[in-house]
């Protein structure tokens, strides 16, 4: 038998978590559009500074890495899904862009000296700058300048970026380069916490990430 209790608070559940999120991304938004780089542990937490240093080092050590699970962008006039494997090794990366039934199936192999798109049935395309490529050949929004750092819970080098840690020195908010990115949930990978779900917001621009598992060879 179901149970309906009645919510005796102001606002509905729905209403207060909208509210919730909507308060978290104006703060993160009105320190972006103030610039200079800052940094705000939350209240409550002495030692949350040194357990951010601690795990910002453990991670910027991972220079081999492969990371796979589910992306969904959204803007004013459309959106898509696809599953994503992105593996890193050294400086270079490979990353799998595949829709539903391996529609639309995107490979781009890239470094410091540019990147390669590849698609089936279709020649190369070379480029030095993967954003812009990726949404030449196929109109997708992605970061991928940023989500080398982004997906492991990481600002970019550079770039003044606003941040927030929890308890654990684990990243809750990043807000670098005209994008706000929101840490929902983290995942544990030995002895590393890595993220698990996380949202990306550019103006228009939402992507959304569900990681499904994260390999450390």
């Amino acid at each position: 038998m179901l149970t309906h209790v009645r919510d005796r608070s102001r606002f509905p559940y729905g209403i207060k978590r909208g509210l919730s999120l909507y308060i978290r991304w104006l703060w993160l938004a009105v320190l972006v559009l103030a610039g200079g780089c800052a940094t705000h542990p939350p209240a409550g937490a002495p030692e949350a500074e040194p357990a951010w240093l601690e795990h910002r080092a453990a991670l910027e050590a991972l220079r081999d890495w492969q990371v796979q699970g589910r992306v969904a962008l959204r803007t004013e006039t459309e959106g898509w899904s696809a599953s994503f494997d992105w593996q890193q090794r050294g400086g270079n990366y490979r990353i799998r862009l595949r829709g539903p039934f391996g529609q639309g199936a995107v490979e781009l192999h890239g470094g410091r000296h540019g990147v390669w798109l590849k698609r089936a049935d279709q020649p190369a395309v070379f480029a030095q700058n993967p954003d812009a490529l990726l949404q030449q050949q196929t109109g997708w929004q992605l970061p991928v300048t940023g989500l080398g750092a982004w997906l492991r819970g990481l600002p970019v080098s550079g770039g003044d970026p606003v941040i927030q840690w929890d308890a654990q020195g684990r990243l809750l908010h990043i807000g670098q380069n005209g994008w706000l990115i929101d840490y929902q949930s983290y995942l544990e990978k030995g002895d590393l916490s890595l993220p698990k779900k996380l949202r990306l917001k550019r103006d228009s621009v939402q992507v959304r990430f569900v990681v499904d598992d994260w390999q450390i060879p």
